[in-house]
């Protein structure tokens, strides 16, 4: 048990640095799982539980995405407030189709954008391989 609680604090862990290819594979990661969130929210006329399941899915989404953006933004030599920034105005855009458009190609321009190659404030360069 202590494995998965250490595995769990170092996946919302908001410091350190994340490539574009860890970044982007994540990210899709998250789409999935929120989207299995949301169907299992749809079926609250079966029981509250899968309800409940579901948004206890998508709040951990929200985290993991904010811990994302932070790491992404980082290797950019970017603050963290700038991550708080980013996820309350992706929740927004869920009622703002305008804000919607223009967070997409913010997502895009954070996996486009190359990070700094040398050592900055947050920390040295990621390494070119997958992170979780």
């Amino acid at each position: 048990m202590s494995n998965v609680t250490q595995e769990l604090k170092e996946m919302m862990d908001l410091s350190g640095r994340m490539n574009r290819r860890s970044y982007v594979m994540n990210l899709l990661t998250l789409y999935g799982l929120g989207y299995i969130g949301a169907v299992l929210m749809s079926f609250d006329y079966i029981t509250k539980a899968l309800w409940v399941l579901g948004w206890a899915i998508i709040i951990f989404a929200i985290g993991r995405e904010l811990a994302l953006a932070s790491r992404r933004i980082h290797d950019l030599n970017g603050p963290t407030f700038l991550a708080f920034i980013y996820v309350i105005a992706a929740f927004v855009a869920i009622f703002t189709p305008t804000l919607a458009k223009i967070m997409i190609l913010v997502k895009i321009g954070l996996s486009l954008m190359p990070g700094d190659r040398d050592t900055n404030v947050y920390g040295d360069p990621p390494e070119s391989k997958m992170v979780v």
